[in-house]
């Protein structure tokens, strides 16, 4: 199977030369580079013309001249990728050189459409951090319903099947699990992986994650604190019934995607695996459960109610499972009895006040 590396650059050449350097290392070399730069003021591009010139393989280096964003000129470059397999690279990070060779196997099963592996964060000097990339030691091969649906690994750590995956690209994303807005193009492809059928993750640290004060999505002072067991305990604590309504969004927005079906460039039609569409309508309605159950405005019984139907409908199953989990289970049960509430006025309004 042929590999693609599909790369974004933008006004990144003080780290890039080491990240191409890892790539030129791979012990099973990449059938082609395309490299896509987002209007670099610095010296990008040049770096990236002087490897191209010497290369062990194919390199397109697309100086397009614009600014279209991070995420647009990701998809310029996976537009122009011809191989069977697309991984994804960031300008600033460094490959194993095992990366590719470790990984391709995994495809041999036609059903896999994504493969991701463990990365180490490093600081800028490539010094190491304790913090390695997923913090859950996922390992296997998981489908839709059995993995968190709230996780995607970084794009670098991804390597995906083209012919599957890329069609989609093209629509309008669904609401990212991440914040308002539409999925940024790494989640986005990850649940399209999940989506198009399974998903593997290769046990093995096989690149180094870069994180510095000019990087695109975080530094390693924001990715460290995003990523404690603090932080985390934070939201858990302090989301209520707009972070569920949300949540609900989320998933109706991916179960309206998944009810469609595209051509794909071999002329098949791609359709999502079974259940996909069940799977995230059911998540919907479960939060909107929860929406009620924290509403400020619901009794004590109303919220005991909401809890027991909850229960019932097994709302708190593990989160790999699509459910919200055993720690929802106690922060619904602190919320029926001591949650907020704002009281109800009579219809005449505060008689007390009268």
């Amino acid at each position: 199977m042929k590999i693609s590396v599909a790369m974004a650059t933008y006004n990144g050449g003080r780290h890039l030369r080491a990240q191409l350097d890892s790539i030129r290392r791979q012990t099973l070399p990449p059938t082609e580079l395309i490299i896509c730069d987002d209007g670099s003021s610095d010296d990008t591009v040049e770096i990236a013309r002087q490897f191209a010139a010497d290369a062990p393989f194919k390199v397109v280096v697309d100086a397009h001249g614009q600014r279209l964003s991070y995420t647009k000129n990701f998809l310029r470059a996976i537009g122009q990728c011809t191989g069977e397999i697309v991984a994804l690279c960031d300008q600033d990070d460094v490959w194993d050189p095992r990366k590719l060779a470790t990984v391709l196997p995994e495809f041999t099963d036609e059903a896999v459409m994504l493969v991701a592996h463990w990365v180490r964060v490093v600081d800028e000097a490539l010094n190491p951090t304790p913090l390695v990339m997923p913090l859950m030691p996922l390992r296997g091969r998981y489908r839709f319903a059995t993995i968190d649906p709230w996780f995607s690994p970084n794009g670098m750590q991804m390597l995906f099947r083209r012919a599957r995956i890329t069609p989609w690209l093209a629509e309008t994303a669904p609401l990212s699990a991440y914040g308002f807005g539409t999925a940024p193009f790494d989640e986005w492809i990850f649940y399209l992986g999940t989506l198009m059928g399974t998903v593997v993750f290769v046990p093995e640290i096989l690149g180094v994650w870069r994180r510095h004060n000019s990087a695109t999505t975080s530094n390693l002072e924001s990715i460290t604190h995003v990523n404690s067991t603090a932080h985390r305990w934070h939201l858990a604590l302090h989301s209520g019934g707009e972070a569920y309504a949300y949540q609900a969004e989320v998933t109706d927005t991916r179960a309206d995607f998944a009810a469609r079906s595209l051509p794909s460039p071999s002329g098949t039609t791609v359709t999502p695996v079974d259940g996909v569409i069940d799977f995230y309508r059911a998540m919907s309605r479960m939060f909107r459960r929860r929406v009620h159950l924290h509403d400020p405005k619901s009794s004590r019984l109303q919220r005991l109610l909401t809890f027991a139907k909850m229960a019932g409908q097994n709302d708190y199953r593990s989160r790999n499972r699509g459910g919200l989990g055993a720690k929802a289970a106690l922060k619904d049960v602190f919320t029926i009895f001591f949650g907020p509430r704002t009281p109800v006025e009579p219809a005449g309004g505060n008689v007390a006040a009268k």
